[in-house]
């Protein structure tokens, strides 16, 4: 255990210098939770969303330092790379989504918006199940693929499903459709927060299971 806490604090090191980066999401997020949105929640989700495709940039600045050289000779194994690579990541989400909850709440005071706990958690839990299918996703590709040669492929089809979904939303009576099962979600919020940190955390753990196959390969 102690290697995989080793793991952890050495992709914090590798990626801390990058982390100013989120201040440009923050503004980003912010400005579309007084403008875009009528609720500054909204602020949670894309703060999360855009931490995964950071994530990647651990994968970039590994392979233009040749950091396999440094892994090499490091007493870390498949495991405790593997598990520590996922757990920092759920970690980067947790703590951006938290402070997105801040502005959030931030925003809501001055607007004068409300923002209840229930409908941060809502929006949490939502937040979380989509930045477990981006995460889910792409590790296992940027464990398989050099990261030069997969980072736009690998990017493209989910960006491409949120225009898709954006399109429909607004385009058809999808949510008309699914009105009774957004009811009982919304009469049910509990069920909310299962499902989506319940999901996300079960597409995580298959996602770890097949980078964890890939990488021992």
């Amino acid at each position: 255990m102690n290697n995989v806490f080793k793991s952890i604090k050495l992709d914090n090191y590798i990626l801390k210098t990058y982390f100013r980066t989120f201040i440009v999401f923050y503004v980003i997020a912010t400005i579309a939770g007084i403008l875009l949105a009528k609720t500054p929640a909204v602020i949670v989700p894309i703060v999360m969303i855009v931490t995964a495709p950071f994530i990647g940039t651990y994968f970039s600045v590994y392979e233009k330092n040749s950091l396999d050289k440094l892994y090499g000779v490091l007493p870390l194994g498949k495991f405790e790379v593997v598990t520590g690579r996922y757990l920092y990541s759920l970690l980067l989400g947790m703590i951006n989504g938290i402070i997105g909850g801040i502005l959030a709440c931030i925003i809501s005071l001055i607007t004068g918006k409300g923002l209840s706990f229930p409908d941060y958690l809502n929006y949490l839990s939502v937040a979380f199940l989509c930045f477990s299918i981006f995460i889910g996703i792409l590790l296992p590709i940027y464990f398989k693929f050099p990261f030069s040669k997969v980072y736009v492929f690998a990017n493209l089809p989910i960006y491409l499903c949120g225009v898709v979904i954006l399109y429909l939303v607004k385009k058809t009576d999808i949510l008309k459709n699914l009105g009774s099962t957004i009811q009982y979600f919304t009469d049910h919020q509990y069920m909310i927060w299962l499902s989506g940190f319940g999901l996300g955390l079960l597409l995580l753990f298959i996602s770890f299971l097949i980078s964890y196959a890939i990488s021992r390969k």
